[in-house]
């Protein structure tokens, strides 16, 4: 009698990425993802505690790979003015959400309390990132008038760009592109 092929992590982690791309993370079920992995539930347990757990790593994932997808370093933006860079992050960002905004972002409600506390924190550490090399953005852009710097906070001007991109993203509108021609008027003129 053959044993079953042993499986890793990182596989389960992509069975259940593929599941939840496909279904939506609410859905996500050890059974599924056991299932698409040829191995027992009890397998999943070793490598993830809980099913929210495994959800969290998911959406991680879901993050980390629409940044990468985004490919949007500040060492790539060094001839940008902030607001070309902002511009080309939340394009790619919208671009690498777009098969995943229907059942991504519509599932954060739906998932158990855990989970959402978990991704909540999870997210939040990556928006951080994001949100500091906006901030960075600005504060090392050339073009922005002395009067900008004066009157404008860099610390709020960053959050407020990013709140706002993120709510564009979360509701597939442009409002971030409105808010870019506001800053380009009060920035740089």
């Amino acid at each position: 009698m053959g044993s079953k092929p042993a499986t890793t992590r990182e596989a389960i982690l992509d069975a259940a990425y593929g599941l939840a791309a496909k279904d939506g993370v609410a859905a996500l079920r050890s059974r599924e993802v056991a299932r698409a992995c040829d191995v027992a539930v009890g397998t999943i347990y070793n490598y993830f505690p809980d099913i929210a757990a495994l959800r969290t790593e998911v959406i991680g994932r879901f993050w980390r790979e629409a940044l990468e997808g985004a490919s949007v370093a500040m060492h790539d933006a060094q001839d940008d003015t902030a607001l070309q860079y902002c511009r080309r992050l939340l394009v790619a960002l919208n671009e690498s959400m777009e098969g995943f905004r229907a059942t991504w972002l519509r599932d954060m409600p739906a998932l158990d309390g855990r989970t959402r506390q978990r991704t909540r924190s999870a997210e939040l550490t990556c928006f951080q990132s994001i949100r500091d090399a906006i901030k960075e953005a600005f504060c090392h852009d050339v073009a922005v008038t002395d009067r900008a710097r004066a009157n404008i906070d860099m610390d709020q001007l960053a959050d407020l760009v990013w709140s706002t991109m993120l709510e564009g993203i979360r509701r597939g509108d442009d409002s971030g592109e409105v808010l870019f021609g506001i800053l380009e008027l009060a920035l740089y003129a």
